[in-house]
């Protein structure tokens, strides 16, 4: 896995305002706040390379009617700055459980050719 995919989608999804992911794992609760996640690998039938699963979880804020606001607002230009660099298959809505509790987040999810 590389460090560098990790860089690249952390750069793209921070040009959106008012959003800062970070290369690896963090537990912030800030809604914009974010981290690049690995999903996964899927070897090619051939035997030779694969496809790299990548996430993307961005907070959202606590109240989930601002929740979805803040996705209104964002989501189409982080599709769009993350379709750059990965190809995107999902975005979904969730809940991150934390020690303290959960927190909604989204996880934009995607493939790019193993590196």
């Amino acid at each position: 896995m590389s460090l560098i995919v990790r860089q690249v989608l952390a750069a793209a999804a921070s040009t959106v305002e008012g959003v800062d992911v970070a290369q690896r794992f963090r537990q912030a609760t800030k809604p914009g706040s974010g981290m690049v996640r690995f999903g996964g690998w899927t070897r090619s039938t051939n035997g030779f390379g694969g496809v790299n699963t990548w996430q993307v979880w961005i907070v959202l804020p606590q109240d989930l009617a601002a929740a979805e606001s803040w996705l209104d607002d964002h989501v189409d230009e982080l599709v769009e700055v993350l379709s750059r660099e990965m190809v995107v298959a999902t975005v979904t809505p969730q809940q991150w459980a934390l020690d303290t509790g959960t927190v909604p987040i989204v996880v934009i999810e995607g493939t790019r050719e193993q590196e």
